[in-house]
């Protein structure tokens, strides 16, 4: 594990997806269970699930696939520990011209861009799914 773990889970999940794994486990935090019910509402997951040991727990993610294709073709992080990437209401980044989405972290908690645009508030850009 390194210092970011947003980073961490991007490209396990996309490992994940790459082997046709039916489900991915991935250590649980807030920040990626927020990301996760993302991903589930916009349809890049089936479902996911918290599962609870002696320590901090995981998170059993379900992708979602067409056939044998992942419905996930990439995903970016854009605002590392190192260079944050910020972006105000008029400037969050269209991803794919609409096929994806962006995931902003906002004073209203973690939102995709769509949701950020029509809640009149920007911050910072996490990462870029499509």
């Amino acid at each position: 594990m390194s210092q970011d773990p947003i980073a961490d889970f991007l490209a396990a999940f996309k490992n994940g997806l790459m082997r046709n794994k039916p489900y991915i486990d991935f250590p649980a935090s807030k920040i990626l269970g927020d990301i996760l019910k993302i991903m589930e509402n916009r349809g890049f997951l089936v479902n996911f699930k918290k599962i609870t040991d002696n320590n901090q727990g995981f998170f059993r993610i379900f992708p979602k696939y067409e056939g044998k294709k992942p419905v996930l073709r990439g995903a970016e992080r854009v605002s590392k520990p190192s260079g944050r990437k910020y972006a105000s209401v008029k400037d969050i980044p269209v991803v794919f011209e609409g096929y994806g989405i962006c995931i902003m972290s906002t004073p209203r908690g973690l939102m995709d861009g769509d949701a950020a645009k029509s809640a009149n508030c920007g911050g910072e850009v996490i990462c870029r799914l499509w």
